[in-house]
């Protein structure tokens, strides 16, 4: 069995937001003898106990930050190079120090572009744009050293191979369906099971709470929904302190308290299971850059747990979900949201039918086609070299 290294830092100790990345970890050391780099060891070894995990410190940005990201960057790569390995896989946030690397590296760009609106100066944004451009420069060159490049979208390719990198592979996010199928249940799901068996009707969102991702949506629209109907309840699992008290404030201010479940951050293992006893689900994306080629890992996985999703009008959400099948894309409006929410309820055949529609779907996804191609491309490459 051939040595990989995974070189994997990460910012958080939490699965939330990275689940996909960590799933495709763990089907790699299926296939390989896997050595992971981390800055995060204590987090990373549990998630992978089986696994020899190596730490390194994360050093704090310096006045300079591009030339040390640059300085932190070559060092990485020698440090990696003394490693005995058979190859090595990255994902997209890592690709810069390809550049230094002296064994055969794979990559996996699961997201690509800004994620935020620029409200920056004119002379932050400058500086900003510069920075990046050189930023953008090693990550290009990175890629173009990578054996392999595997993306998560065709979007994403077709800008990729404009920027002169070859060997591109379409590999989409993956899902395990057993993990939703027969979900890992404990104390924290009891409210949800409690509130199911009392006839509530559950509208859920899992993941990072942010105002890009449909936070002030999401609370308006259960106002609406919950304002026609009292068995309407929101949850929302991946809210920080900051955004919980905010959820807090608004669920007070609206006489809400009953009509909103935040049940904070949550390790990833126990979405499955929140999943399981919601009725219908939630994704919202702001019309910027990295969303409208970057499709949410989420849908996928409200897919899998048999679930309609509500969603926005974004080309990324529209690749995913079918219309009046699967669930509904629309136009990001409370008034809409809350309609939709509240025919799904109370129409037993029709919601019935799109959950139907939205496991089939998932199908496609599943872990065993998507990520087993990937593994399959990886091995016959080091095979025919």
């Amino acid at each position: 069995m051939k040595k990989l290294l995974i070189f994997f830092p990460t910012n958080y100790a939490s699965t939330l937001g990275i689940f996909s990345r960590l799933e495709i970890i763990n089907y790699l050391s299926k296939h390989f003898k896997i050595i992971i780099i981390t800055n995060q060891k204590k987090f990373v070894q549990k998630c992978f106990p089986e696994c020899l995990v190596i730490g390194y410190k994360s050093k704090k940005k310096k006045f300079l930050p591009i030339i040390s990201k640059i300085i932190d960057w070559k060092k990485n790569a020698n440090n990696l190079n003394k490693i005995d390995a058979d190859l090595m896989f990255m994902f997209e946030y890592s690709a810069h120090i390809a550049l230094w690397l002296k064994k055969p590296v794979f990559l996996y760009v699961s997201q690509y572009g800004q994620r935020f609106d620029d409200k920056l100066g004119f002379i932050k944004k400058n500086i900003r744009n510069i920075a990046k451009s050189i930023t953008d420069f090693f990550l290009i060159t990175g890629l173009k050293k990578s054996k392999i490049t595997f993306v998560v979208s065709q979007s994403i390719i077709e800008i990729l191979k404009n920027k002169g990198v070859q060997n591109l592979v379409h590999i989409p996010h993956g899902v395990e369906p057993k993990k939703f199928k027969n979900p890992f249940l404990t104390d924290i799901h009891e409210p949800l099971r409690k509130l199911r068996e009392q006839g509530y009707f559950l509208v859920t969102y899992t993941g990072w709470v942010t105002e890009n991702r449909g936070f002030q949506l999401m609370l308006n629209s259960i106002r609406q929904a919950a304002g026609q109907d009292e068995k309407i309840v929101l949850v929302i699992a991946g809210a920080d302190n900051h955004y919980s008290q905010r959820i807090t404030d608004y669920a007070q201010k609206h006489h809400l308290t009953k009509a909103i479940l935040n049940i904070g951050v949550v390790d990833a293992m126990l979405i499955p299971g929140i999943l399981h006893y919601s009725d219908v689900c939630l994704s919202f994306l702001d019309d910027v850059p990295a969303y409208r080629i970057s499709p949410p890992q989420k849908v996928v996985e409200y897919f899998a747990a048999g679930k309609p999703v509500i969603c926005n009008k974004i080309s990324t959400h529209e690749w995913l979900v079918d219309h009046g099948e699967n669930g509904y894309i629309l136009n990001p409006d409370p008034a809409e949201v809350s309609v939709a929410i509240c025919r799904l309820k109370n129409d037993k055949t029709l919601y019935e039918a799109m959950a139907d529609n939205a496991f089939q779907t998932a199908k496609k996804y599943d872990i065993d086609l998507i990520y087993e191609n990937m593994v399959q491309l990886i091995k016959k490459h080091m095979n025919d070299h």
